[in-house]
Formats: structure tokens, C-alpha cells, sequence
């Protein structure tokens, strides 16, 4: 093989690297339920304030129909849970009842974009110091 032939066949590779190409991790099972790849997005919100106050339903509420819903109006699911997490300013652990927000989506051009502004939102509108995120591969059939 000569060496346009090697480079023909690596050049997509590099090509490749920064793409973010959704890949399902049981691909047999995805087409058998007939779903498709999607990327598997969580966020996890604190619900107190510094003083241990809670954020009130009404404002959750309001939180989530101005700055969640236009960017994914398919459709999310608001789950209640308890969270922990390390206070990088008191250097202690902190519990207190959170919110986790899982949205199935395709990847998309504005899908960065859409849920920095979120989270600056979130941070922003209730001073809190972080909003969690895991993002994963999957699949999805509604």
C-alpha cells in the first residue's frame, strides 16, 4: 500500500476526533424497541439557599416554564431527590433536597449553548455555586 493509500484511509480519523457522534450502547436493543441514538442529559439543581432556606415551588416553577422548557419543549422529566456535595468555599459537605432534570435529546447545534445558559441561570437567579451535569450515550423511543 502506498502512501496516498495510508493517508486516505487515517485522514478521516483526525477528522473525526472533535465530533461528537452518538453511539448507542446496545445497538440490537435500540433497534428492536425502534428508538433512536439521543444523548442522555442530567442536571441536578440544588434547591436552599446559603441560610438553609428552601427555593420555593413557585419559583422552581417559574425557573423551569422561562428557562428550561423553550430550550426542550419536546419534553424533560423534573425528578425530586436528595443530593451531597463538597462546599469548595466552606470545605464541607453540604446535603440538601435537589432536583434532577433529564432530558432525552439528539445532539444539536445549540445543545452547549442551551444548557450553559440554564445552568448560568440557575446560578445566577438562586447563587448557588454549581449545577451538576452528566451527559451520556443512549437511545430513546417515546
Amino acid at each position: 500500500m502506498n502512501i496516498l493509500h495510508r493517508t486516505a484511509m487515517v485522514v478521516p480519523f483526525f477528522l473525526l476526533g472533535g465530533c461528537v457522534v452518538p453511539v448507542s450502547v446496545t445497538p440490537n436493543l435500540c433497534r428492536a424497541m425502534q428508538a433512536t441514538d439521543m444523548l442522555q442529559v442530567h442536571l441536578m439543581f440544588g434547591t436552599s439557599f446559603h441560610g438553609g432556606n428552601l427555593i420555593a415551588a413557585s419559583d422552581w416553577n417559574d425557573f423551569v416554564a422561562k428557562e428550561i422548557t423553550p430550550r426542550f419543549p419536546a419534553g424533560f422529566t423534573v425528578l425530586d431527590s436528595n443530593g451531597q456535595w463538597l462546599d469548595t468555599v466552606r470545605h464541607t459537605v453540604t446535603r440538601e433536597p435537589s432536583r434532577i432534570v433529564w432530558i432525552s435529546t439528539p445532539d444539536r447545534r445549540n445543545l452547549q449553548h442551551d444548557l450553559n445558559a440554564i445552568r448560568d441561570a440557575y446560578k445566577t437567579r438562586f447563587d448557588q455555586q454549581a449545577v451538576g451535569l452528566t451527559i451520556q450515550n443512549g437511545c430513546a423511543s417515546f
